[in-house]
């Protein structure tokens, strides 16, 4: 009697879904072959998962349960370059330059040309206690086996990957599309931290967009409204184009700012606007050390909690990074950013370390386990300072976005007293601030009379997941109406 095929259907990441009619006796290599001829691919950038794990490329169809008209999904890995750090029991070390779709037995021959190492002495290869013999097994793979291969034999000189342990589990196969943009704050003192990230944001661009590659980034500088002779904000939307990038941050200058509030709120108003996708990862970084005006500063109004709801709706994580070493009240803005959308409150006392953060969070948003990666080359680099170890700490650390409650008063209003957190405690009596919308421009506001117009109201066109249908939500237009503040005075280094 013959033996029935089985209707196999294969999705691939291009949305296209491949039938196969294969006996239950074939292996899972079979599907894999199939699938790279039709995509005009090699096979080994070819994976097979079902029921959301990898398949065995040796094991059967019959062996692995799959019956007729099973989906599989199929994930194509992208190549890259990466960067093994081979160390041979016993004493020596190298670097191996190596692709992620190269296989145990490529890597063999690269390590048996290096110095380290007699010609044809490497029988093993070990990581974390798990020994891989050189094989046909694809780099990225080695990342699936749990077990350790009971055959070790300790007499044999075997490879400790120390840093690509961990990086080799991070390979996205298809990646996730991962959009992050960095918020400056560019006034006095701050404006070096925008200064430093210019020194190495090339090569940090290029090194993400490698590790990365579904990655889009984007840079917003920021002084105060006073600013407006200069600019009150830049910004370079989200892209791929490192040299945008560079040329962005090599043309935005510093800013004055006045004293403190910044315009935090304007800031988080316009990164709503920017280019995010829909499928992506999407966080945005506040970087600054003191906190938002009031509504009552300008005549728009802008109230930073409704700003940073509207974020949270649209999918978009919020960290915030205080920038100062001390515990005043400007660091419970940065915690309410991050508690409130599931992003991180990060703390840089040091603007040397700028650079680390803006790498951390980028692998983050990617796969922990890159991040978990990145911390560990750090280390085996003797670039783990102390500083730098707690900031990889903290990044490690999120919490679940906080549930919004439908409620008259959000009770968040209600945490603190502050004049530019709780607006019923805010007493300034006329706006300094107007904006023109046509525009795009601040000026001083002069002349109380005028009769307002042009009130900003942020956008209510939000995720299924938010709550802007909800007359109490944070993000409703009754909210805003019930919240809104007569014009009050305020401070800035334009003011006379």
């Amino acid at each position: 009697m013959a033996t029935p095929l089985v209707d196999v259907y294969v999705k691939l990441p291009t949305g296209r879904t491949s039938v196969l009619k294969l006996l239950p006796t074939e292996q899972v290599k079979r599907i894999i072959e199939q699938i790279a001829k039709e995509e005009e691919i090699i096979p080994g950038r070819v994976r097979v998962k079902y029921q959301g794990k990898f398949l065995d490329k040796s094991k059967t169809i019959g062996f692995l349960g799959i019956c007729p008209e099973t989906i599989l999904k199929a994930e194509f890995v992208i190549p890259r370059d990466i960067k093994v750090y081979a160390k041979v029991d016993g004493g020596g070390s190298a670097p191996v330059d190596i692709q992620n779709i190269s296989t145990l037995e490529d890597l063999k021959s690269v390590v048996e040309r290096l110095e380290i190492v007699s010609p044809k002495t490497v029988k093993s290869f070990k990581s974390s206690g798990t020994v891989y013999r050189p094989s046909n097994t694809p780099l990225y793979e080695t990342n699936d086996r749990t077990e350790a291969d009971p055959a070790q034999d300790t007499d044999l000189k075997a490879i400790d990957d120390e840093l690509k342990d961990v990086v080799l589990s991070s390979f996205e196969t298809n990646g996730k599309n991962v959009e992050v943009v960095f918020c400056f704050d560019t006034t006095g003192s701050m404006s070096q931290y925008l200064g430093s990230v210019r020194t190495k944001l090339k090569e940090t661009c290029q090194r993400l967009l490698r590790d990365i590659p579904n990655i889009k980034i984007g840079i917003m500088a920021h002084g105060d409204y006073c600013d407006y002779d200069n600019y009150v904000i830049k910004i370079q939307d989200l892209t791929t184009d490192v040299q945008q990038l560079v040329d962005f941050a090599s043309s935005t200058p510093s800013t004055c700012g006045g004293d403190s509030p910044e315009c935090y709120e304007w800031a988080l108003h316009k990164a709503q606007q920017l280019d995010w996708s829909e499928d992506s990862a999407k966080a945005l970084v506040v970087i600054g050390d003191c906190e938002p005006h009031p509504p009552s500063y300008t005549d728009q109004q802008i109230n930073w909690h409704t700003e940073l709801d509207v974020l949270k709706g649209m999918g978009v994580k919020v960290y915030g990074v205080f920038c100062n070493s001390g515990e005043g009240n400007a660091k419970k803005f940065y915690e309410e950013l991050a508690d409130r959308t599931g992003g991180c409150l990060l703390r840089l006392a040091n603007f040397s370390l700028i650079t680390e953060m803006f790498l951390g969070v980028c692998y983050k948003e990617s796969n922990q386990e890159q991040l978990e990666a990145f911390t560990e080359e750090l280390k085996l680099e003797g670039k783990l300072t102390e500083e730098t170890e707690v900031l990889m700490k903290q990044l490690e650390n999120t919490k679940p976005a906080e549930e919004s409650k439908a409620e008259d008063t959000p009770s968040y209003l209600k945490k603190y007293n502050f004049g530019w957190w709780n607006f019923e405690q805010d007493h300034i009596v006329a706006p300094q601030y107007s904006y023109n919308s046509e525009t795009d421009e601040w000026k001083q506001y002069n002349n109380p009379t005028q009769k307002q117009t042009l009130i900003y109201i942020p956008a209510l066109t939000t995720s299924a997941s938010s709550t802007s249908g909800d007359k109490n939500s944070p993000i409703s237009g009754n909210y805003i109406s019930r919240h809104r503040k007569s014009s009050r005075k305020g401070r800035g280094c334009n003011v006379m």
